[in-house]
């Protein structure tokens, strides 16, 4: 919740990115928000989806979440003060989801 509120207290600066990195980070298309994509790559063997998952940890895993979040902000902040970087990053996110609109369209 300190993300959220620190990330619209800067008009949504701080993490305009963050979602797209993650897809990026993980080769393929999702509709899920950045807590929710972090959640299920900290713990892929838990059943549910998404934040859904939050029912189902205890307060261990919770701080494994955390660390884990914590990790990928500081790497996708490092990309997103890279120019070039953000820019190859939003180029492979616009490929990912163009391959996705022309493979629905056969």
């Amino acid at each position: 919740m300190f993300l959220i509120g620190f990330d619209e207290a800067r008009s949504g600066g701080l993490l305009r990115g963050f979602t797209e990195w993650l897809i990026v980070r993980k080769g393929e298309r999702s509709s899920f928000g950045w807590q929710a994509l972090v959640l299920d790559e900290a713990f892929p063997d838990v059943e549910s989806w998404g934040l859904n998952k939050l029912e189902k940890l205890n307060a261990q895993q919770e701080l494994k979440a955390v660390d884990l979040l914590l990790s990928l902000l500081l790497e996708f902040l490092a990309v997103r003060d890279d120019t070039m970087a953000l820019a190859h990053m939003y180029s492979q996110y616009h490929s990912l989801q163009a391959r996705a609109n022309d493979s629905g369209k056969e």
